[in-house]
């Protein structure tokens, strides 16, 4: 007998696809409306208060626009730390808030591919801000390691916070 019953959906059903490009002129509005968000923390723990021409000196060269289903969902940007030939590197991940968990999840997983195709990597960090759910939310979901918070770092409501950092490492094969 076969069954009539649908499928149960896969999780990866309810995923995007997922692509990255350079951060070009024409993602401008969609690059400032991310910042409007007070929940937008790319290398910044006040994206609501940035003027234009600092959101500019955040973005840098290096930074990719992140797409879900070809729209603007979130930025990234790879930074070495330490030396260049090291292999260490920091990622800087943000999505819009209102993303799923298991969409940073996902982006994350395709964007640590694509980077193992043009770099060797030892050990990625990520940080986020001790007062940002969605980041810390990913970040432990994700499986990420948990190695600490430098504490003090700058003033959310009032209060002396921290950021807490994380990371994956890969073994030498």
């Amino acid at each position: 007998m076969t069954s009539i019953a649908p499928a149960a959906p896969s999780v990866d059903r309810a995923l995007p696809r997922w692509s990255a490009r350079d951060c070009a002129d024409a993602d401008r509005a969609a690059v400032l409306a991310l910042f409007a968000d007070p929940g937008f923390f790319f290398r910044t723990d006040r994206p609501g208060t940035r003027p234009e021409w600092e959101i500019d000196r955040l973005l840098g060269d290096d930074t990719r626009v992140l797409c879900a289903d070809g729209e603007p969902l979130g930025l990234y940007a790879l930074e070495n730390e330490g030396s260049e030939h090291g292999c260490h590197y920091v990622l800087h991940l943000r999505l819009r808030s209102g993303a799923p968990t298991h969409w940073w999840r996902a982006a994350y997983r395709e964007i640590v591919r694509a980077l193992r195709w043009r770099h060797e990597l030892v050990r990625l960090s990520v940080r986020f801000p001790e007062f940002d759910p969605a980041g810390l939310a990913f970040a432990r979901s994700a499986g990420l390691t948990e190695e600490g918070t430098l504490a003090g770092v700058t003033t959310h409501e009032g209060r002396r916070r921290g950021t807490v950092f994380f990371s994956q490492v890969w073994a030498e094969s």
